[in-house]
């Protein structure tokens, strides 16, 4: 749900969130009761509450730290987002130096050590058994754990940044940057279940655990993302664009099909009178229909009306091909050189080209 904005960047807490804080003070609450053992369970009720609140408000800190950077080097940053253990903020594009990497990765930990720091400075002549003391100490551990525990060099953590940013800085290849972060998740995952069985038990352990399970899992993604990219240099979609038949959308489906396989064309796009495409036929609205039924179904019947995010230029290649499918997913792109359509790009060509598994799921699901 959206609390409010920070220059202009909503800020959002998911309803998992208010539940983690809810545990967090039940877990504190014991810890709590054995420092000051004469406190009434109003008392111990309310300084974990306002621990755990402070708990949510250092994620928070964490993430705005984050955002500002990336801010301040110009990206555009979409949200910021807490999710319980958690927080995520989204901006674009990636950082394109290893030193801007480094940066807005490392200013969210640092964030947390400020933060510890000042708690430390601030149960100076305090009592111990006072109010402010508890909140105080238990704050200044929990950033004084995020500090270390977010600089950990493994992906998806803020450490695992600062790898990519290390080795892409060294190695001049962001890709073994992203894959040295990516493994290096998987040895903190690692870590983390050997340290859970050491340590820990019951809620403690299961949440470790849990924990570890995110961990390897967003390393595993990491590396996937790190094979994707490998592959993006030889994309281009000129080079990938299927043939196209140009017919009028009241001509009927089976005799344009009819028509495709004649010249050798994979897909057919709608035009109008003056011969500009209007519409890319659905290929997987033609896979599902009964073949007939195509002798009376109209090409214009089973095609997409092409909107802007669906023109791609020819000359689009990479990371940028990519990021234009991303940003309006469709299963076919018209594309165009000059300004005149050359053909049609079929998402399942492209992810064929990225991940071939992937790309056969897709056609078997049709």
């Amino acid at each position: 749900m959206p609390v409010g904005r920070i220059r202009g960047v909503p800020i959002v807490i998911s309803p998992f969130a208010l539940v983690f804080a809810v545990l967090v003070a039940y877990l504190l609450s014991g810890s709590i009761r054995d420092r000051l053992p004469l406190a009434s369970d109003g008392r111990i009720l309310a300084l974990s509450s306002l621990i755990s609140i402070g708990f949510l408000a250092s994620l928070l800190a964490h993430e705005i730290g984050h955002a500002l950077t990336a801010l301040a080097f110009g990206h555009t940053v979409r949200s910021v987002t807490l999710h319980g253990f958690a927080g995520f903020t989204e901006f674009e594009p990636e950082p394109r130096s290893a030193g801007r990497e480094f940066l807005i990765a490392f200013v969210g930990p640092a964030v947390n050590g400020v933060l510890a720091a000042g708690c430390h400075l601030g149960l100076l002549g305090l009592d111990d058994t006072s109010d402010a003391a508890a909140v105080l100490h238990d704050l200044g551990l929990i950033n004084a754990a995020l500090f270390l525990f977010n600089l950990a060099p493994g992906l998806p953590l803020d450490g695992g940044r600062v790898v990519v940013a290390a080795v892409w800085g060294l190695t001049r290849d962001k890709l073994r940057g992203l894959r040295a972060g990516a493994y290096g998740g998987f040895v903190v995952a690692a870590g983390l279940v050997v340290w859970g069985a050491s340590t820990s038990d019951g809620i403690g352990m299961v949440y470790t655990y849990a924990l570890a399970g995110f961990l390897a899992f967003a390393a595993y993604q990491s590396l996937r993302a790190a094979q994707v990219r490998e592959r993006l240099p030889g994309l281009c979609a000129g080079r990938l664009a299927r043939r196209t038949l140009p017919v009028e959308g009241a001509v009927p489906l089976a005799e344009a099909l009819r028509r495709a396989q004649e010249v050798g064309a994979t897909a057919v796009a709608v035009i109008d009178r003056d011969g500009s495409p209007l519409k890319i036929m659905n290929g997987s609205a033609v896979d599902a229909l009964p073949e007939h039924r195509r002798p009376w179904m109209t090409v214009d019947e089973v095609s997409r009306v092409i909107s802007p995010g669906m023109v791609l230029d020819a000359d689009l290649e990479g990371e940028a091909l990519l990021a234009a499918v991303q940003r309006v997913p469709a299963s076919e792109y018209l594309v165009k050189q000059a300004g005149r359509p050359v053909g049609v790009l079929a998402m399942v060509d492209l992810v064929a080209r990225i991940d071939p598994a992937a790309a056969a799921r897709m056609v078997a699901s049709r």
